[in-house]
């Protein structure tokens, strides 16, 4: 027993297989609703068609562009796909500067300075004369209407340019490529791609069988390939053979329902209380990057003002600060007992956060960030098998492939093998396997625009 209120608080993260396969049930029930027109209305999981409707199959062939606007930075990447037995591909890529300027100006000058970084990444290339079909990610709020139309809910980020929002994003590209180029051809095949999808169909261009994309970084999301006519949001939908990739905004899970409203902790509903989006994406504060070292933070702080942690600790420590990110709790997990005493937990946390720390205390701290990192791990398992038995009931497909990426999943010391183990665990009925995918925002993009070449037959060069 390390101390009575440092057990209690780790019981309260505890989650057991019973109560987690509830849930799993409770999210299956919400993807099912967020499908249906009657009921997406009111449902916490929006489904929401990304009209992406194939996976790479090893045909694509030629050379793509995709376009990463989602802050401060604009990535152009050139993708080189070579098929036949065995699929190669190549990546070439450049970043811009996008000036607080260019963020807060007008739409018009923001999209002619994109372009503008197009033309000069192409003429440095010796590419001006070629179709190169093109794959934008565009980083923020919008509604898909098709695969080349999309629509700027609102800017995030800083971002206020003007004559932006309500409009489409791939004509505003396609008026300043056309404004820049003339004669040139350059074609939108994939206007807008949000990250989940590119890394799904990343991870297809080297896994055939990856019918799931995954992000656990600063936040969370999945997306999955769903029968069309299962797909209610469409139009004629029961006409319609084939797949499409839904974007599920899995964060949401528990936001309406309360179906987390037992599993959560004093700590969680501080969390939510006070973010900018209080009562939404219960599910994501939960488990993502963004908030996992902010839950360790407050329940430091809580258990050393109450004297369960801690000797003493400094009043300016950053321990009293807000905005802790999970490398925080990383930083703990990486520091194994040996580890500790050598260095001197002392000295570590003396004068980077201000307290006087124990070996003792160390122990509380792992306990803690070990519990944090099981728990969201397993929500996000649970959300895995809920997908994946959607999948199977229309695909009847056994084996299902995952691509997985975000700095959580990539960085996190534990964090991926306590995923795959909790959902082999839970569900080991399910083959699932995970692979980490590559730069979903660039190389999905581009094999999006690849994609969707090979489907409408337009050959590049």
């Amino acid at each position: 027993m390390l101390n009575v209120k440092v057990d209690h608080v780790i019981e309260s993260l505890s989650l057991s297989d019973d109560h987690l396969m509830r849930l799993s049930s409770k999210m299956s029930q919400e993807l099912v609703r967020g499908l249906h027109q009657s009921t997406n209305d009111e449902a916490e999981i929006k489904m929401l068609p990304s009209f992406v409707t194939s996976t790479p199959d090893g045909s694509e062939n030629g050379e793509f562009l995709a376009l990463d606007l989602g802050g401060t930075n604009f990535r152009i990447i050139l993708v080189k796909i070579q098929s036949g037995d065995s699929p190669k591909i190549q990546m070439d890529n450049q970043v811009y500067a996008i000036s607080n300027e260019l963020m807060t100006g007008t739409g018009t000058q923001l999209f002619d300075h994109m372009v503008n970084c197009l033309w000069d990444f192409l003429v440095e290339r010796d590419m001006m004369c070629q179709l190169l079909p093109i794959g934008f990610t565009f980083s923020f709020p919008t509604k898909n209407l098709g695969i080349k139309q999309t629509i700027l809910v609102n800017w995030s980020k800083g971002f206020t340019a003007t004559g932006v929002v309500g409009e489409d994003i791939g004509q505003l590209l396609n008026d300043a490529i056309n404004r820049k180029f003339k004669n040139f051809e350059l074609k939108i095949m994939a206007t807008v791609v949000n990250d989940t999808v590119g890394t799904l169909v990343s991870c297809a261009f080297d896994h055939h069988d990856t019918c799931m994309g995954l992000i656990v970084g600063t936040g969370t999301n999945m997306c999955y390939m769903e029968a069309q006519s299962n797909i209610e949001l469409l139009n004629n939908h029961k006409t319609l053979e084939g797949e499409m990739c839904i974007n599920t905004e899995w964060g949401a899970f528990g936001d309406n329902s309360g179906a987390l409203d037992e599993i959560k902790t004093s700590y969680d509903i501080d969390i939510d209380r006070n973010s900018p989006n209080v009562g939404q994406h219960i599910f994501e504060k939960m488990i993502s990057g963004m908030y996992m070292g902010e839950l360790a933070r407050l329940i430091i702080v809580d258990l050393s003002n109450k004297g369960h942690l801690f000797q003493s600790i400094d009043s300016n420590s950053l321990f009293y600060k807000s905005g802790f990110s999970t490398a925080f709790v990383s930083q703990i997990l990486h520091m194994n007992d040996n580890c500790s005493q050598a260095l001197g937990t002392t000295d570590i946390f003396k004068n980077k956060y201000g307290v006087t720390c124990s070996d003792e205390d160390m122990t509380k701290l792992r306990k803690i960030c070990e519990s944090l990192s099981i728990r969201a791990a397993s929500l996000c398992a649970i959300g895995v098998i809920a997908v994946a038995r959607k999948i199977i009931e229309h695909r009847g497909q056994r084996h299902l492939v995952v691509g997985v990426d975000g700095s959580v999943y990539r960085k996190h010391p534990t964090f991926k093998s306590l995923l795959i183990n909790t959902t082999h665990r839970l569900a080991p009925e399910l083959n699932i396997d995970f692979q980490l995918s590559t730069d979903g925002s660039g190389r999905g993009a581009a094999l999006v625009a690849a994609v969707e070449s090979r489907i409408q037959h337009i050959v590049t060069q």
